[in-house]
C-alpha cells in the first residue's frame, strides 16, 4: 500500500503486506522489489497513478504491474485530477467517460505488452442489493464511519474554507465532516 500513514494500512482491517510512505523521496514506482515481483492489480484510490504508470512506460522504465498480456490489471475509482469543475455535461464527460474509454481501448488494443488493462469502475451495480446490504449491516452496528480526525469544522465560513483545503490536499484520513 501507498500511503502518507503507511502504518494505518498495516493494520486491521486493511492489514496489507508491506506499505511505502509516499511523503517521502522513495518513489513507489520505481522501487526496484516491486519492479521484480510485479503485482497482478493496483488499485487506485488517489488518482493520478495511471498518469505516472504511462510516464515510466514511456521512458522503458521496469514496470511495477504486469503487463496485459501477462494478465495485469489497472483498476482507478477517480479521475486524474483530485479537483475540477464542470459546468455542463460536456465537461463531465471531459473527465470522466472520454479519457477511460481511450485508455481502456489504448490498453488493450496498442499496448499489450507494456501496460496493464485499464479499468474505471464508476458506480454500483443497477440492483438494490448492495444497498440493502449496507442499510442491513449499519442497522446492526457492523458499520462505522471513518472520519478525519481533524474535523468536524465550524460551519462558518473559516471552518467551511478550511475543510475544502484539507480535502483538496488529498491527505484526508476520513471523510471531512462539517458540523
Amino acid at each position: 500500500g501507498v500511503s502518507s500513514d503507511p502504518d494505518r494500512l498495516l493494520q486491521e482491517p486493511l492489514a496489507v503486506d508491506e506499505a511505502v510512505d509516499y511523503t517521502n523521496k522513495e518513489d513507489p514506482f520505481s522501487k526496484k522489489e516491486w519492479q521484480a515481483n510485479k503485482f497482478d492489480v493496483i488499485i487506485d484510490l488517489a488518482s493520478g497513478g495511471w498518469l505516472k504508470l504511462l510516464e515510466k512506460s514511456k521512458s522503458g522504465a521496469e514496470p511495477i504491474v504486469k503487463t496485459a498480456t501477462e494478465g495485469g490489471r489497472y483498476l482507478t475509482l477517480c479521475s486524474d485530477e483530485p479537483a475540477f469543475e464542470a459546468h455542463s455535461w460536456w465537461a463531465i464527460l471531459k473527465v470522466f467517460l472520454f479519457p477511460a474509454l481511450w485508455r481502456a481501448a489504448y490498453s488493450r488494443l496498442t499496448t499489450r505488452r507494456r501496460l496493464p488493462k485499464y479499468t474505471y469502475a464508476i458506480g454500483l451495480p443497477s440492483s438494490r442489493t448492495n444497498l440493502d446490504k449496507i442499510l442491513r449491516m449499519l442497522s446492526k452496528g457492523q458499520v462505522s464511519a471513518c472520519i478525519d480526525p481533524r474535523g468536524p469544522f465550524d460551519f462558518d465560513s473559516e471552518g467551511v474554507i478550511e475543510a475544502f483545503k484539507l480535502q483538496e490536499s488529498r491527505h484526508v484520513k476520513g471523510k471531512v465532516l462539517i458540523n
